[in-house]
């Protein structure tokens, strides 16, 4: 667990008094029992539970909330959890896994940089403007990954369709769909910290919450966007091997009609009839092969002529 005084300069302490100053807790799941005595039960529990969707819960004391930070695992989208309090005089954020938005900000309060309202306003409301901010770009950044996926599948699609993209589509299709499942309730969460229903918030940053709901807007469409995308990138997929499958069925079109009128002529010549015009002529052979070759090169010219190949 780490303690940091938010207003002495997020200075790392050892102890916290909850009514002298304002407070950043960082724990893990492991150690939240320690401070089971300020927390309900209920929340604990749940902060123990690390599956669940994003939601808000308000309390008397306290806003609870569970987040979803999106992250990849090679090319894998998962989910990690983040659990926050949210009090007059505190924030907590509870995790189970590593959160590098929660080191960024840190290091960012440390090096004096892309922190200052947070420097200059040390409030816990403020800090958690700060994670959900963090959080929306994490979460942005790579959906950024996953686009880029699609429009190199788009690409090599155009290029050279073949039958074992299917497979990628419908990888990138399963991970876009399971990016708009994780960050769907998210919209939630900022209509719910604009309502305030405790009064946590002050009034005065009521505001920051507001540009959060529009950030999140912005998140969600960029998502329905994607989906959109994916959609028309199969649409592609399936035009380019309609248009490569109805190609080859032109050739074999093309080399039927060629080759019927050459079927025919040898049907009627190697019929056993006694009498047959030019049947012992020395030349016989020689002149129905030379007019095979004169039809089956006209025929050839005649599509070439009208585009059929």
């Amino acid at each position: 667990m780490i303690i940091y005084d938010i207003s002495n300069k997020f200075k790392e302490v050892e102890e916290w008094d909850k009514e002298n100053s304002f407070y950043w807790i960082i724990l893990h799941a492991e150690e939240l029992y320690n401070l089971e005595l300020l927390l309900d039960e209920e929340c604990i529990v749940e902060c123990m539970d690390f599956s669940q969707s994003a939601q808000i819960h308000y309390y008397n004391d306290y806003i609870f909330m569970v987040l979803n930070v999106l992250d990849l695992n090679k090319k894998d989208v998962i989910s990690k959890e983040l659990n926050i309090f949210l009090s007059h005089n505190f924030i907590i954020t509870v995790y189970k896994d590593r959160i590098a938005v929660l080191e960024e900000i840190i290091q960012d309060v440390k090096a004096n940089k892309n922190c200052f309202s947070l420097k200059k306003k040390g409030r816990p409301e403020v800090v958690l403007y700060y994670i959900l901010d963090r959080l929306i770009i994490r979460n942005y950044n790579i959906m950024s990954v996953v686009e880029e996926m699609a429009d190199k599948a788009e690409i090599d699609i155009l290029k050279s369709p073949r039958s074992n993209q299917i497979d990628t589509l419908v990888f990138l299709r399963r991970q876009t769909y399971k990016i708009r499942k994780i960050l769907n309730p998210l919209r939630y969460i900022g209509d719910a910290l604009i309502a305030n229903e405790n009064g946590i918030i002050d009034d005065e940053y009521i505001e920051y919450f507001k540009n959060i709901n529009n950030k999140i807007s912005k998140l969600m469409k960029v998502i329905e966007t994607l989906v959109q995308d994916l959609a028309m990138v199969r649409e592609a997929y399936e035009a380019e091997i309609s248009n490569k499958t109805n190609d080859l069925m032109k050739v074999f079109t093309v080399v039927t009609t060629i080759f019927l009128p050459l079927e025919l002529l040898t049907a009627i010549f190697s019929m056993g009839f006694n009498y047959m015009p030019f049947k012992d002529h020395p030349y016989s052979f020689f002149g129905i092969l030379a007019l095979m070759l004169a039809i089956a090169f006209g025929m050839l010219l005649y599509f070439k002529k009208h585009k059929m190949f």
